[in-house]
């Protein structure tokens, strides 16, 4: 399980990927410049999960569920690989 964020000419955006590079979740944030001079931290658990976190903004992609949630009702779009459902409440993390 890996995380690539990508910045777009109008959007920065996390994917959430797997060993073979495949895009299994995206979360797209903002516009670049609203994120200027934000710091990107990026944490994984012992539970299959990696933690984002760029501002105030926080993603969780839970690779054991093929879920994932974020504190600012951002859109969590998933792939063919985990399907389109992929979105829970941030209050069940």
């Amino acid at each position: 399980m890996g995380i690539v964020v990508e910045k777009e000419p109008d959007a920065v955006c996390v994917y959430g990927m797997d060993e073979n590079y495949r895009i299994l979740c995206a979360v797209p944030l903002c516009h670049p410049k609203f994120l200027k001079g934000a710091e990107y931290v990026i944490e994984f658990d012992e539970e299959d999960c990696a933690r984002v976190c760029v501002g105030e903004l926080q993603i969780v992609i839970d690779y054991s569920r093929k879920k994932c949630m974020n504190n600012k009702a951002l859109k969590c779009y998933g792939s063919d690989v985990w399907g389109q459902d992929v979105q829970i409440a941030w209050s069940e993390v």
